[in-house]
């Protein structure tokens, strides 16, 4: 699988998670991107392992900012609404496991932004949000007064 489709699938079902269906756009472009590197359903390191950065950028509006730094390679996520729009960049030398957790952290802090504080994913009968961790080599939401206890796997 194009790891364009499989960050799309991955992103749709963390703004579900996050109660964001329908209320926003998301756009990915994997730039550096090797049909070779693939075997099945998973990426093998298809980019070269570089030093990358990761960072999150929160807009009003759905434009991209005109500051904002070029594409590099990697998997570029952005995700619009109405009012604002965030962008992710997943370098290309990050496990699966941790990629995942980097989009469903970066998403997440963006929706509570958007939800002016609202605790997305609710963790149950607590008043914080669950927290997005690697826990036994799967991206899962965990709450953050037990990280040990998972609650809900990441797709």
């Amino acid at each position: 699988m194009h790891p364009t489709d499989m960050v799309t699938r991955q992103a749709e079902a963390i703004v579900n998670r996050l109660g964001l269906t329908g209320r926003c756009e998301i756009s990915v472009v994997t730039l550096g991107y090797d049909p070779t590197a693939l075997t099945r359903e998973t990426v093998t390191a298809p980019f070269p392992a570089e030093a990358y950065s990761s960072w999150l950028t929160v807009q009003s509006g759905p434009a991209p900012l005109d500051d904002e730094p070029p594409l590099g390679e990697g998997v570029h996520v952005l995700v619009s609404s109405a009012d604002e729009s965030t962008r992710v960049h997943l370098p290309p030398d990050m496990e699966d496991v941790e990629a995942l957790v980097l989009l469903a952290d970066r998403l997440q802090d963006w929706a509570i932004e958007l939800t002016h504080g609202q605790a997305l994913p609710p963790c149950p009968g607590h008043p914080h949000p669950m927290s997005a961790a690697a826990v036994d080599d799967r991206a899962a939401w965990v709450c953050p007064a037990s990280p040990e206890q998972v609650l809900l796997l990441i797709p």
